[in-house]
């Protein structure tokens, strides 16, 4: 791309050139770049930039294999996250070499129960099951604390 200091004014040249040599999706140690992703047509900026963050501040991975080897679908199952953010997942993976083909697939089906042909569930769907479980289990929360406050005003 043509970044013209005579046109776009030399401090605007400079900080586009920089932004499209940084890193934008990284995972551990792996950084990859806009060219990266878009060498495997991945162009969802802001996903990547939403999935770097919880990689690592809130998964703390070692690198893009930590992630494929180790880091179960549902542990990415977060609010901030969505399938858009897993597909960009996916080009990291391939980027890096990881799951062959078809990378996600692979990387769902290493963190199946039995590594079988099974059904594969959707990410939506994986992340809905999460939410109705972490639902439950606070309004099962709130009846007991509201019981045991009561119980303990009444004796």
């Amino acid at each position: 791309m043509d970044f013209s200091n005579r046109v776009l004014g030399q401090s605007t040249a400079r900080t586009l050139q920089a932004r499209v040599s940084a890193p934008l999706l990284k995972i551990g140690r792996d950084t990859f770049t806009r060219a990266d992703l878009a060498h495997v047509e991945c162009f969802n900026f802001i996903a990547a930039a939403n999935l770097s963050a919880i990689l690592n501040r809130e998964l703390q991975v070692k690198d893009t294999a930590d992630v494929f080897n180790h880091v179960a679908p549902a542990a990415l199952a977060l609010p901030r996250l969505g399938a858009v953010a897993l597909a960009v997942l996916g080009a990291a993976f391939e980027v890096k070499g990881l799951g062959g083909d078809h990378p996600l697939e692979r990387w769902v089906r290493n963190h199946t129960e039995y590594h079988t042909d099974a059904e594969i569930v959707t990410f939506g769907s994986l992340k809905h099951r999460q939410e109705n479980t972490h639902a439950g289990k606070r309004r099962t929360g709130r009846r007991v604390s509201r019981f045991t406050a009561r119980h303990k005003k009444a004796s």
